[in-house]
């Protein structure tokens, strides 16, 4: 179980030194195209929009600027104007049907 919960975790720095570590997390199709389920960033800045974590998220992983998909924060839906702190929690949902 260890095992598996280590395989789909990756951590990228943008910088050395540690401001801001937030967890990204990626469901269904967005899964896919990043071949990852979870990853964490680290950022220089104390706070970023979710603009631009989207922006920096579509430039490393160009397959997701053609797919539509909803950022949610800490549990809770997102525009592109809220505010990540350190220690968020960022989801990138797909979209889904109701029924």
């Amino acid at each position: 179980m260890e095992q598996s919960i280590t395989k789909y975790k990756h951590t990228r720095r943008i910088s050395k030194f540690n401001q801001m570590t937030i967890t990204l997390k990626y469901f269904g199709l967005l899964a896919d195209i990043t071949q990852l389920k979870e990853e964490q960033f680290t950022f220089e800045e104390e706070t970023i929009s979710v603009l631009a974590l989207k922006s920096k998220i579509e430039s490393s992983y160009q397959s997701m600027q053609n797919t539509t998909y909803n950022i949610v924060v800490n549990q809770t839906m997102s525009d592109l104007q809220t505010t990540i702190n350190d220690k968020d929690v960022i989801a990138f949902l797909p979209p889904f049907a109701g029924g």
